[in-house]
């Protein structure tokens, strides 16, 4: 009890601990550069809208949620922003030469409540990475992009996947995974040996494409494989820039469509839960939980019950289905899901007889009836009666109407769901 107290108070007294770390996971997704023609206060306050439509693009998983959004001023949702040049300086596309790159900062709670409030989703900051299977053939040569590869196509798709706030992993594509994926499954779509390559680098959705130059323009298929949720499509243009960013907003949307959660609402009452974490041995640790689990989502509160040297228990309030928890705990790399460990039986020391116990031979031998006294009978006789009579008037006093006091055993349970999970680093 006493190691259970004093890792409290330490607990108490480290409330900062891994903030940083979740602030930086979070705030990239409200990050906006955006090149502008000169520091005006026209062409700030255009960049502040466009930077705005682009941070609800990401926090809803849908790119149409401005033609079914009113738009609010984009200047109440601006945290910070600061210029920095442009080098060297492009031209847009009606020829105006931009200068300078806006920075721009948004307030992204801000920006969640705003769509909750409208009765949109939002897809919060955690997010699982997704794997990148892209097998390109350009003329007569066939290839899978990996993470080393410096390509044209691998930097168009890292930039529509930062814009859309979707992290990535590209595969190493070394010899462990070319015994396990070919560029043939990865052109096909087969499911099967794509997730298994992907449990490698990540729990979360992977998407595989193939890209195929038949001199005109570019053939493509592709493959987004989520857990119950698989999307096939094709498309050709002839600019691979824009099929790229077509692409990417297609499988965003069907993330966005699969993790963002709604709010319960005013009228509703909030779903409570409990997670019992294992392997939860420092304090830093057990902060690393709390704050990631109150940074997501779907929670909307996290009290601790039980701390001890290797577990604590986390009572969860959400504001959404618990199945929309499970989910995102399913696919982030944070917490892995376990069974319950049982208590140990304890064995109980052998009962020893204390040596002056009488033993058998020791006790008095019961007397007959035939030798008790008369004033014996008469007493016996008596406080039957009078326990008679009292369970008698107990019995008649107890009818139906009264209200029976819950025992241990009646007592209502508490039927809250218990999930169980393992910290994983």
């Amino acid at each position: 009890m006493k190691s259970v107290c004093t890792l409290l108070l330490l607990l108490l007294s480290s409330q900062l601990i891994f903030s940083n770390a979740i602030a930086g996971r979070a705030t990239s997704l409200y990050n906006v550069d955006i090149p502008v023609v000169d520091e005006s206060s026209n062409s700030r306050y255009g960049a502040f809208k466009k930077g705005m439509n682009e941070v609800f693009i990401r926090i809803s998983g849908d790119s149409f949620v401005m033609d079914k959004l009113k738009p609010p001023a984009a200047s109440r949702y601006v945290k910070q922003f600061s210029y920095e040049p442009l080098d060297p300086p492009k031209k847009n596309a009606a020829g105006e030469l931009l200068m300078h790159v806006l920075k721009i900062q948004y307030n992204g709670s801000l920006m969640m409540k705003y769509l909750l409030d409208k009765g949109f989703p939002v897809w919060g900051e955690h997010r699982s990475d997704a794997v990148i299977w892209l097998a390109v053939r350009d003329g007569q040569s066939e290839y899978v992009l990996k993470e080393s590869d410096q390509s044209l196509l691998k930097t168009t798709m890292d930039k529509a996947l930062l814009r859309r706030g979707v992290p990535a992993r590209w595969p190493l594509y070394d010899y462990k995974d070319q015994k396990a994926l070919t560029a043939a499954d990865i052109r096909g779509g087969f499911r099967d040996p794509i997730t298994r390559a992907s449990e490698r680098y990540s729990r979360g959705p992977a998407l595989a494409g193939s890209m195929i130059w038949n001199g005109k323009q570019w053939q493509s298929n592709w493959s987004l494989l989520m857990d119950g949720d698989d999307q096939y499509w094709n498309m050709v243009d002839t600019d691979y820039e824009q099929l790229v960013n077509k692409a990417v907003d297609r499988a965003a949307n069907a993330m966005g469509n699969v993790y963002a959660v709604h709010d319960a609402g005013k009228d509703q009452h909030l779903i409570r839960v409990r997670l019992d974490v294992q392997a939860i041995t420092s304090v830093a640790k057990y902060r690393k939980v709390e704050n990631y689990l109150l940074n997501l989502s779907v929670v909307a509160s996290v009290n601790p019950l039980r701390v001890d040297a290797q577990s604590a228990m986390f009572e969860l309030l959400l504001r959404s289905d618990e199945q929309d928890l499970l989910k995102l705990l399913h696919n982030d790399a944070e917490l892995i899901e376990t069974e319950a460990i049982k208590p140990q039986p304890v064995k109980s020391p052998p009962v020893e007889i204390p040596a002056e116990a009488p033993g058998p031979e020791t006790l008095e031998p019961e007397i007959s009836g035939s030798e008790k006294t008369a004033s014996e009978k008469t007493a016996a006789g008596k406080d039957v009666a009078a326990n008679t009579g009292s369970e008698k008037q107990a019995a008649e006093a107890l009818t139906p109407e009264d209200p029976v006091t819950a025992t241990p055993d009646t007592a209502p349970q508490d039927l809250t769901p218990v999930y169980y999970y393992r910290l994983i680093h």
